[in-house]
């Protein structure tokens, strides 16, 4: 998960344009390798209601939730997603979604979340021609031009017809970059009040640790798509500011298996048939799928968590910190 630096929040938004509004026009088609049209401009839409400004488009994984799939083309350079790439990417996706689904019922939930699922009449697939150029790498430092196209991009989705559709105007958005990198997510922070309201996932085709290409597995799915219903880091490093390196210890001793903490197999390498993880007691609450958890008495700064809800901490505002796929 990357924060965005709090000095740099008016300028973006201004350069961005990415207005955390709704519309009621039709989303438009995203346009595909073969057409490169220009960067969609966000519509001007409603202001979001409610709770929009300390969650995001994304609220708890209890409440019924849309996935939009967009596969980034990069022309210029040759990094595409074929159809064979995109199928594959489709059935981790589903894999990661059956896992929350099973995960969240252990707790009691019932989950509804729609995803493209690679059918025919799938409306929640696109292509998109990006134009900033794509980084990658073991760091995955996108660029701010990168990070304002994505923002626009994500504001042309017509949030009235999904709700008319599917009941709900709670959206995220999993964005496939056709390269190697360490996936992150771009999370809605409360103090951002209604910028940068849209959440999005970056998957990378490939892992960037992975000695050989390999695709990102589908525990690494399941992990960033929780960062856009709250789910923190617990590895050493994380940038939630109550993660400390006393919580990741405890956390590394007592849920050595919570997918917040690695999503890498015991040996270090990628599963591709099942994810080998939980959601434990800690996450289940930090996400609100438990009302509370038994490290609330252990943890005093736990007790500042608004489950479902990201916020800056004391003196994070200008970090960049990933929270991808990182062995620990």
């Amino acid at each position: 998960m990357k924060k965005r630096l709090a000095v740099l929040l008016l300028a973006v938004l201004l350069l961005c344009g990415c207005m955390p509004h709704q519309t009621t026009q039709v989303m438009p088609k995203m346009p595909s390798v073969e057409d490169p049209a220009p960067t969609p401009s966000p519509t001007p839409q409603p202001t979001p209601q409610g709770d929009a400004a300390r969650y995001g488009s994304v609220q708890l994984l209890s409440e019924p939730t849309v996935l939009v799939s967009i596969y980034l083309n990069d022309a210029a350079t040759g990094s595409i997603w074929t159809m064979e790439a995109r199928a594959a990417a489709q059935q981790q996706v589903a894999m990661a979604v059956n896992w929350l689904t099973e995960q969240a019922a252990g707790y009691g939930v019932t989950t509804q979340l729609y995803y493209d699922d690679g059918s025919a009449n799938s409306d929640l697939s696109y292509t998109y021609a990006v134009k900033a150029r794509l980084r990658g790498g073991v760091d995955s430092q996108e660029s701010n031009e990168f990070l304002d196209e994505m923002d626009a991009l994500c504001a042309t989705v017509d949030t009235e017809a999904l709700r008319q559709r599917y009941g709900t105007d709670h959206v995220g958005f999993l964005l496939f970059l056709p390269v190697a990198g360490t996936s992150f997510t771009m999370a809605h922070y409360a103090e951002d009040d209604l910028n940068f309201y849209y959440e999005y996932c970056c998957l990378y085709r490939n892992d960037a640790y992975a000695a050989e290409p390999e695709p990102e597995s589908p525990a690494t799915y399941a992990h960033e798509i929780l960062h856009l219903f709250g789910a923190p880091d617990l590895y050493e490093g994380s940038a939630d500011p109550y993660v400390d390196g006393e919580l990741t210890a405890y956390v590394e001793q007592t849920y050595p298996d919570d997918i917040m903490l690695s999503t890498y197999a015991a040996d270090g390498s990628n599963l591709y048939t099942s994810i080998d993880k939980v959601i434990s007691p800690l996450t289940a609450y930090c996400i609100g799928l438990a009302d509370t958890c038994p490290e609330l008495a252990l943890f005093p700064q736990l007790a500042d968590v608004e489950p479902g809800v990201f916020r800056y901490g004391t003196g994070t505002q200008d970090s960049w910190l990933d929270s991808g796929a990182v062995a620990v």
